[in-house]
């Protein structure tokens, strides 16, 4: 069971949305899909769904292509939009049965049943799905997603505004679906990605910024430096030293910098600052978070 998508491309006019983005997926994955907004996370889910047409690049399913063969492609996937667009007016159990008749699924009522056992649906299944909590809603979105027992499964914000309770739930609901399928979903909540998570993709403005698993994001590796200067370093930073460097400016005087080597890179900003007649008025080394890794990846 495999998942790539090579080199795919969409433009909206002259804004590039999505930029030559490439990566691949194995059965057992959950793939986080982080960026800030306006990245193209959602058109590129809306693209691998098929609801939009790339302008290049490939998306191919185990070894089915979207574009050569949408509907048996579209079989094979589940989608769960951001809007989570349901019937309202429908029961639970009744939405599930009319789900089940379009994917034409055999052994249709086994298979409600096992869903509604697997999202936590047993209580809610004779309720109307517009008198359920957004937490409930979620997890009936997540059960149409994954109905016909999908090979890969997207999830767009599936997490997006729920308590804290109904956070640890869906997450659990989210790691229970990888043992049957891929998982690709997108979120801006951070610990999401960390606590469920196998490996995360980033984009920024449209290109790939990572594409690494979570014990390597998280790695000591990824320790900064901070230094702060007592002048105002700003005018400094077009010099070639710093173009070397991964960092995020705080603000006129303070700097991260992100490097695997802590202890070569304080020699260094200490020769720098003695060469240019710059004070450091402080430098150390700080565990870098998962928000700050977001930033300097976006910066």
């Amino acid at each position: 069971m495999s998942f790539i998508v090579s080199q795919l491309s969409k433009n909206y006019d002259s804004q590039v949305a999505v930029d030559s983005l490439s990566f691949s997926m194995k059965k057992g994955a959950v793939v986080g899909f982080l960026g800030p907004n306006g990245a193209g996370k959602s058109t590129t889910l809306k693209m691998i769904a098929g609801f939009l047409q790339p302008d290049h690049g490939t998306i191919a399913l185990n070894g089915i292509s979207v574009q050569d063969d949408p509907i048996a492609f579209k079989k094979m996937i589940g989608y769960l939009p951001e809007s989570n667009p349901l019937y309202d007016e429908m029961y639970v159990k009744e939405y599930f049965i009319f789900l089940s008749e379009i994917h034409q699924i055999a052994n249709a009522r086994k298979r409600i049943a096992d869903v509604i056992a697997q999202t936590g649906l047993g209580s809610m299944q004779h309720k109307k799905i517009g008198a359920l909590s957004k937490g409930y809603k979620q997890r009936v979105g997540i059960a149409a997603a994954i109905i016909h027992e999908p090979a890969l499964v997207l999830l767009d914000e599936p997490t997006s505004g729920l308590d804290p309770n109904q956070l640890i739930e869906i997450r659990n609901l989210i790691k229970s679906l990888s043992a049957h399928a891929m998982i690709l979903f997108s979120t801006h909540i951070l610990q999401e990605v960390a606590a469920t998570c196998t490996s995360v993709l980033v984009l920024h403005q449209g290109k790939l910024v990572a594409n690494t698993s979570i014990v390597e994001l998280l790695q000591p590796t990824q320790q900064s430096v901070v230094v702060i200067f007592e002048e105002d370093i700003s005018a400094h930073l077009m010099d070639a030293f710093w173009g070397k460097l991964n960092f995020l400016q705080q603000d006129k005087h303070t700097l991260v910098i992100k490097m695997k080597d802590p202890n070569l890179l304080k020699q260094n900003l200490m020769r720098y600052a003695l060469d240019n007649s710059l004070n450091i008025q402080s430098l150390h080394t700080q565990e870098t978070s998962l928000e700050e890794i977001f930033k300097l990846l976006t910066h």
